[in-house]
């Protein structure tokens, strides 16, 4: 699992204003950036296939590597393509379970589940000691609970959540984003991704086209 201290920092932008102001064309995409140097990034590939090139070098200071790709929510000024912020996205592989060995699975909540950018993508929320970030004790990931057939011949990988409170308190909620990445022989095969949430256990259920 991954530690989601580094993931879901906080990440804010001044109140919208009215009018021509700072942020009245401001837009928020999901995408891959690209980091011209350490922290800095100077374009985006959108979910949609579109590039944004900044008007500027956009400071991002979670993204460490030069020469890199990150996937992020980026806030952007859709009329300059002026860069506001980037919140990062995790990215998770679902690992295969390993044999005798359990999994945490405390309750989180899953506000949205939908493909788009070759990837599944969760938003989910936590609950945390603190209002702005997550210690690192605190693990999420995705675990492979193997593949079924739909009774129409299509092809269902079954998906668990899996999430390590660590007793942790749960005073605040803190929102955060992962992606799991969808390989090309997925296609036209439905995800079932299953959850413990605090109402209770859900299933939800996705295709990809």
């Amino acid at each position: 699992m991954i530690a989601l201290a580094w993931a879901l920092g906080a990440c804010t932008v001044d109140e919208y204003e009215s009018g021509d102001s700072r942020y009245s064309y401001m837009r928020a995409e999901f995408g891959m950036i690209h980091t011209s140097e350490a922290g800095k990034t100077d374009y985006l590939l959108t979910d949609d296939g579109d590039s944004v090139a900044f008007d500027g070098l956009g400071m991002v200071g979670w993204a460490a590597g030069a020469d890199s790709m990150y996937r992020a929510l980026v806030y952007y000024d859709v009329s300059t393509s002026r860069f506001f912020s980037a919140k990062q996205v995790l990215v998770v592989t679902p690992a295969k379970p390993a044999p005798g060995k359990s999994v945490s699975t405390d309750p989180l909540t899953i506000e949205s589940v939908w493909v788009g950018g070759r990837f599944l993508n969760i938003g989910f929320a936590v609950k945390a000691g603190n209002g702005d970030s997550i210690a690192s004790s605190q693990q999420l990931g995705l675990m492979l609970e193997g593949n079924t057939m739909s009774q129409d011949g299509r092809r269902i990988l079954n998906i668990r959540l899996v999430h390590d409170q660590n007793n942790m308190p749960e005073y605040y909620t803190v929102r955060g984003y992962m992606s799991m990445p969808l390989a090309s022989d997925m296609k036209g095969a439905s995800i079932r991704l299953r959850a413990n949430t605090y109402k209770g256990e859900k299933t939800f259920n996705s295709f990809i086209p």
